[in-house]
């Protein structure tokens, strides 16, 4: 039996042993869900609806939080930052991430990048700027206790100069065309890819929940048809999201000729 409340940031705190235990529990029981091939559609039951919908609203609540946590604890240690942020409980599942996001963009994979709801802890940015020197990261979250927290790990790892923190809702973002843009799965911006499109972007990366890591992340917003998917990362018990790649549909296609689920090619 699950039963919810309506948990403040101070019961999620990762100084809380219980809510971590929790919470592993969790993530673990879903691992290996995931890894035998079961609870592919458990979220969609009835009977698990409240689960479904309470669940990622604590879980994201508990992440925030966490990325805090570990910011602080990082910045508080006497290792160097990168030394540090090896201890970080999932560097493996995001660098497992940034592996198979790095396939899916293959040649385009270098220039600007711009993470939308990067939180206090950018791990995704750092594994960008560590993998190739010509990168640059704009990192973007209205939570200005994580820019906050998140600018001063930058500095700490000496990737000021690569990576800046941008303090401001993604939806009014100064995106431009030739960034690649990377959706974080707590992303909530309904009219992003309305603006986006209105600024040309031309390359974007959604990250999404399957199986029954919806109970984790819910599924994510995916852009109409003037965005094409070309790609998307396979499902992997080795890390929670999956990744999806779309690219900008020419302009000026006739996009009232095409089926409403053309723009789906996975």
């Amino acid at each position: 039996e699950i039963r919810f409340c309506d948990w403040s940031s101070d019961v999620c705190s990762s100084d809380l042993p219980e809510v971590n235990a929790c919470l592993g529990s969790l993530v673990s029981t879903l691992r290996s869900w995931q890894a035998r091939g079961f609870g592919e559609d458990l979220a969609e039951r009835p009977d698990l609806a409240e689960a479904a919908s309470e669940l990622p609203r604590l879980c994201a609540i508990a992440e925030c939080e966490m990325e805090k946590w570990w910011c602080r604890k990082i910045l508080a240690s006497e290792c160097p930052g990168a030394q540090a942020l090896q201890a970080f409980w999932y560097l493996d599942e995001y660098e497992a991430l940034h592996r198979a996001e790095v396939e899916l963009l293959g040649e385009k994979r270098g220039g600007r990048f711009a993470f939308l709801g990067s939180g206090a802890l950018p791990v995704t940015a750092i594994l960008i700027a560590r993998d190739c020197a010509e990168t640059s990261v704009a990192c973007v979250d209205c939570d200005g206790e994580a820019c906050e927290l998140a600018e001063r790990l930058i500095a700490l790892m000496g990737l000021k100069d690569r990576i800046a923190i941008v303090d401001i809702d993604a939806e009014t973002y100064p995106s431009e065309s030739d960034e690649t843009i990377i959706c974080a799965s707590l992303l909530r911006a309904p009219g992003l890819f309305t603006t986006l499109q209105d600024r040309r972007t031309r390359r974007l990366i959604v990250r999404d929940a399957e199986g029954p890591y919806r109970f984790c992340y819910r599924p994510a917003v995916l852009p109409g048809r003037e965005f094409v998917e070309r790609a998307k990362s396979p499902v992997s018990s080795g890390r929670i999201n999956t990744s999806r790649y779309f690219e900008a549909r020419e302009r000026g296609a006739d996009l009232a000729a095409l089926p409403s689920e053309a723009y789906l090619l996975s």
